[in-house]
């Protein structure tokens, strides 16, 4: 009964890995500069951004950890330059993200991340593909966040407006959202104005409403969790990833380390296993939150030398972190949020 498993499963990845292989990935280039004028860097890969026509580098930055922190401005906005010196293109932000110390309780630290990284946009908005978010479901409160999101980010266009957080456990209104006084039509209204380039979605505790959300409307995007211990409880690569696929969708990774947890219990696995895991699958790009500049360099070295995996190296990975599920899919509901904030945790 194992060895059938085993090859179903062997199976699926092949496909999976087909179609990436069917996505392309631009070389590595050696002819960007950094901005101050030093030596060149490496590029980081790239890969096509679903239909929308645009390319992003297969690693990219998820403005959270010490991007999203009060009080750790110059921090912030040496990690956020950093990222563009080294080649990262695409930037994931949100009018929800901000932090004081471990805790993100309390309406003033709203919109902390988007205010650094808007810091940076108003000398390099050029150079990114810029991704933010709204966590209100109602045409009222998403415009407010949409008019909030643009004074911070210090823009007057988005590249990428999602609706945040999408829940499971019968959570979630979608019919509100795609009424009259729901979200949709804010995000609607935006694109029509050409505010908004292109829409999206993001979640991290359960693919079904998100996939009844990809089948009811054309999102030109997602953000979902995909990691190594992904298959082992309610499985986004499983029940999402392929209608997403199927649509030429923007698909993005996230929850890559699992707020470092993938290190813990004597490290399951390494940061390189990690990556190269979600990067082998047919995704666009993976978000990462970053707390030092060393490990924003060990990361796009990781990127830059990405080679895909094989159907067994990728079985063999996600047998490695079977013992350790639950505690790696916190955010799925299967143990308690992490005390520890910090690090690669998007």
């Amino acid at each position: 009964m194992k060895i059938y498993i085993d090859n179903t499963r062997r199976e699926f990845l092949r496909k999976l890995i087909a179609g990436t292989t069917m996505m392309g990935m631009a070389p590595v280039l050696s002819s960007l500069q950094s901005c101050t004028g030093s030596t060149p860097i490496l590029k980081i890969p790239q890969r096509p951004f679903g239909n929308t026509g645009e390319m992003v580098g297969i690693y990219s930055l998820g403005a959270q950890a010490t991007v999203e922190q009060v009080g750790m401005k110059d921090q912030a906005l040496e990690i956020v330059n950093r990222c563009i010196d080294m080649g990262i293109n695409y930037i994931d932000t949100s009018a929800w993200y901000g932090m004081d110390g471990n805790s993100s309780e309390g309406d003033h630290l709203r919109g902390t991340s988007e205010r650094h990284v808007g810091e940076v946009m108003k000398t390099r908005r050029s150079e990114v593909f810029l991704a933010t978010k709204t966590h209100d479901r109602s045409y009222d409160g998403a415009m407010r966040h949409l008019e909030s999101s643009l004074e911070n980010l210090q823009t007057d266009t988005i590249d990428l407006w999602q609706i945040h957080n999408i829940k499971g456990g019968g959570d979630e209104d979608i019919d509100y959202i795609f009424s009259d006084k729901g979200c949709m039509k804010a995000l609607m209204k935006a694109q029509d104005e050409k505010i908004v380039r292109f829409l999206g979605i993001s979640g991290h505790a359960d693919p079904d409403p998100m996939k009844e959300l990809v089948d009811r409307y054309p999102f030109d995007a997602v953000l979902m969790a995909l990691n190594a211990a992904d298959k082992h409880y309610n499985s986004y690569i499983e029940k999402l990833l392929p209608t997403t696929v199927k649509k030429n969708m923007g698909i993005i990774g996230m929850k890559i380390p699992a707020r470092d947890r993938i290190f813990s219990h004597g490290g399951i696995i390494t940061m390189k296993e990690a990556m190269s895991y979600t990067m082998t699958l047919p995704i666009s790009t993976i978000i990462v939150g970053i707390d030092k500049i060393a490990e924003l360099e060990e990361n796009i070295r990781i990127a830059q030398e990405f080679e895909t995996l094989t159907a067994d190296e990728m079985l063999a990975i996600e047998d490695k972190v079977k013992p350790h599920h639950e505690h790696l899919l916190f955010y799925k509901g299967l143990s308690e949020w992490p005390e520890e904030w910090s690090g690669n945790n998007v």
